[in-house]
């Protein structure tokens, strides 16, 4: 079971990975991620006084693409991996994992939920 807890924890970190920079070093690395490139467009697009000019327009579209190439991948993991893991949790006594809610909607039908057994949210294994 730690060993499937480990893959299924290395497939959402790969997911992660895509997403921000995780090099130790911090900004001294160079390395650059979703989410920096993103924080550069609104950077750029916000201090200029103009309009987003036409390559701008096409980066956000090119983010939002990768985004959602990511997204896929993490639901797929939800999907597939999740379920199988938790049958291999519960055969070992173990409590499932559930996924942290993605909108506060979720959130308050998770928390109002609560009276039933608090889930266990998905947190590092380092």
């Amino acid at each position: 079971t730690r060993k499937a807890v480990a893959d299924f924890d290395g497939k959402v970190d790969a997911v992660r990975k895509q997403i921000v920079a995780t090099t130790e070093g911090g900004a001294i690395t160079g390395e650059e991620r979703l989410r920096e490139h993103t924080d550069q467009l609104y950077g750029a697009i916000l201090s200029y006084e103009g309009k987003p000019g036409e390559y701008q327009i096409a980066n956000i579209d090119a983010l939002r693409r990768e985004l959602d190439d990511m997204t896929r991948q993490f639901e797929q993991l939800i999907a597939t991996d999740l379920p199988a893991l938790n049958e291999k949790l519960k055969a070992a006594g173990q409590p499932p994992l559930t996924p942290a809610p993605t909108n506060a909607t979720a959130l308050e039908q998770q928390l109002g939920a609560a009276g039933a057994g608090t889930p266990t949210s998905f947190r590092p294994l380092r």
